[in-house]
C-alpha cells in the first residue's frame, strides 16, 4: 500500500532535523541512530529538501505563520434570520428570506408539503 504522501509537517520536521545534523558534526550513521530514523529516510529527505520546501507547500506555511501571529485576515460576514418560517403538518420547515415572490413561496410549500412525514433526528 505504501506511505501516504508527505505533508507540510513532515517537510518542516525534516528541514529542522537536517539543520540539526549539519550543526551536530556527527556521522550520518550516528545521527540517524540518535534520531531513530533510517539512513534511507535520511537520504530521501536530503534529496527532497535540496531545493527547500516545495512551492506548493510554501503558501500553506505562510498561512500557518499568519494564523499563529494573529495577523490572519477574515472575511466579514453578515448573518440574517429568515423572516418567514412555515412549519408544515408533515414536520417540514420552510425558511425563506423577505422579498421572495408568491410563486416561489407556493412552489416551495407544495414541494416540501409533498414529502413524506418528517421523522426528525434519531435520539
Amino acid at each position: 500500500m505504501g506511505r501516504p504522501p508527505s505533508g507540510l509537517d513532515d517537510y518542516l520536521d525534516w528541514q529542522e532535523r537536517l539543520e540539526n545534523y549539519k550543526a551536530s558534526g556527527l556521522e550520518v550513521d550516528v545521527f540517524c541512530l540518535q534520531e531513530g530514523v533510517s539512513r534511507t529516510s535520511f537520504y530521501k529527505w536530503v534529496g527532497q529538501l535540496k531545493d527547500g520546501i516545495p512551492e506548493s507547500m510554501l503558501a500553506e506555511k505562510a498561512a500557518r505563520e499568519r494564523a499563529e501571529s494573529g495577523e490572519a485576515a477574515f472575511v466579514p460576514i453578515t448573518l440574517k434570520a429568515s423572516p418567514v418560517e412555515i412549519e408544515l403538518p408533515n414536520g417540514g420547515i420552510v425558511r425563506l428570506p423577505l422579498g421572495v415572490g408568491q410563486a416561489v413561496l407556493v412552489e416551495v410549500i407544495r414541494a416540501v408539503g409533498a414529502l413524506r412525514p418528517w421523522k426528525g433526528p434519531k435520539s
